[in-house]
């Protein structure tokens, strides 16, 4: 599997991943003009913030320093979107995102928060000492499905412990301090 940043053209296969992961997880899925026009907000900053993984098959591809041969590609197997959202006295960084069903518990949700986080780590290096001195800290969060068994183990993997606030019916939200 690869990671990679977003592109425009993904925007009909993460639509049909949000909405089959939604009915898989029983829960309602965004209305897809209303998911294309939520990845394209320019304050998204869609193509840095927005990462998809593929079922690329290493064994069959022979990948260089760049990550992918010119012309092949596998098909996107998951996403996540991550939105810097700040309170009053917090930042947090929340990842949303799906995997489609078949690829779970094959550590593509993982690599995609890892992914994630790492891109938090450098965004926040831009505030984190003025968060310091105010005494704000800064979070990372993800909403994972209530109904998937495997989402307390992913976000015990990645340190992350469930919180009690609702944030969408069928998902809990799951955060960890930096």
């Amino acid at each position: 599997m690869r990671i990679r940043n977003f592109r425009q053209i993904d925007i009909p296969r993460l639509v049909q991943l949000q909405q089959l992961a939604a009915e898989v997880d029983g829960i309602e899925a965004m209305n897809a003009a209303d998911f294309a026009e939520w990845l394209l907000q320019l304050e998204l900053e869609a193509e840095f913030n927005v990462f998809v993984i593929t079922d690329d098959d290493d064994e069959i591809n022979e990948w260089g320093q760049a990550g992918t041969l010119e012309g092949i590609e596998g098909e996107t197997v998951g996403y996540t979107v991550l939105q810097l959202r700040q309170s009053q006295h917090s930042y947090h960084f929340l990842c949303s995102g799906a995997v489609h069903p078949l690829y779970r518990r094959q550590n593509a949700g993982f690599a995609l928060l890892i992914c994630a986080l790492n891109r938090v780590h450098m965004l926040s290096s831009e505030f984190e000492f003025e968060a310091e001195l105010a005494g704000h800290p800064i979070y990372f969060e993800a909403l994972l499905p209530l109904n998937d068994v495997a989402s307390e183990r992913l976000a015990r993997k990645c340190e992350m412990q469930p919180t009690d606030e609702r944030m969408l019916e069928g998902m809990r939200l799951y955060r960890r301090e930096l």
